[in-house]
């Protein structure tokens, strides 16, 4: 490398410093860089044509990847999911246990839709994802199962997120996560107009619940949809 080009990389590895050190700076850029993930229209649409072999998972590849990280480091015996949908991310998640060669998946969703890819490690349950008689199911699902994870990615609300935090948040096992998706609506930063979401639900059940901190594993890639969503269960 000549010296031109070692003062190009010094100025440019500076340039990256004030980015970082700046925190305002850079969290406008990254809002502004979510707003245009979150909002890009067709024929693009990034997120909502985002798929694991195939299937439809509807999240970002950050996201995705943090959950990569987690599971290889938990290994955690099953990952109890809410919010099916298409069946993408139930999928993704059992084929890294499959890698793992450990793991079990129990998916929720109240819909039904058969098209959902079959896999042995997943475990697709209907109903409610409050209702008794769902969580009933859960139990005996997870019953025995090890170390447990949690994705809450169903119905958006305030109150649905607060009331799937409360349920499944004792289902948790200490040391391993509880992570709530989109918590990026309502204004942090996309949707301004959504009302009352999922961050507004983690805010209020971390006022209620010492056991959990979010632990700042959303800021790992920059971007996520789960801003301040991955909760961490230190007691």
């Amino acid at each position: 490398m000549n010296v031109l080009s070692k003062n190009v990389v010094a100025h440019m590895q500076a340039a990256y410093q004030r980015f970082y050190d700046h925190p305002i700076v850079s969290r406008a850029i990254i809002n502004q860089f979510t707003r245009l993930y979150y909002q890009t229209p067709t024929p693009v649409r990034t997120w909502h044509d985002t798929r694991w072999l195939g299937i439809p998972v509807m999240k970002t590849p950050f996201d995705l990847w943090n959950y990569q990280e987690i599971l290889a480091t938990l290994r955690p015996g099953v990952l109890i999911e809410t919010g099916t949908a298409k069946g993408g991310s139930a999928l993704f998640f059992a084929s890294l246990f499959d890698l793992l060669g450990m793991g079990r998946v129990v998916t929720i969703d109240i819909e039904p839709d058969s098209e959902r890819p079959h896999h042995d490690r997943i475990t697709y349950l209907l109903g409610s994802s409050t209702a008794p008689e769902t969580v009933e199911g859960v139990e005996k699902e997870i019953r025995n199962c090890g170390n447990v994870m949690v994705v809450l990615d169903s119905g958006h609300s305030m109150q649905n997120v607060l009331n799937e935090l409360q349920i499944y948040s004792r289902y948790v096992s200490l040391g391993s996560y509880l992570i709530v998706e989109d918590t990026c609506v309502n204004g942090h930063p996309v949707s301004p107009r959504y009302g009352p979401g999922p961050m507004e639900a983690v805010k209020a059940f971390l006022r209620m619940n010492d056991s959990f901190v979010s632990d700042g594993r959303d800021r790992k890639f920059l971007m996520t949809f789960n801003p301040g969503g991955y909760l961490r269960r230190v007691k």
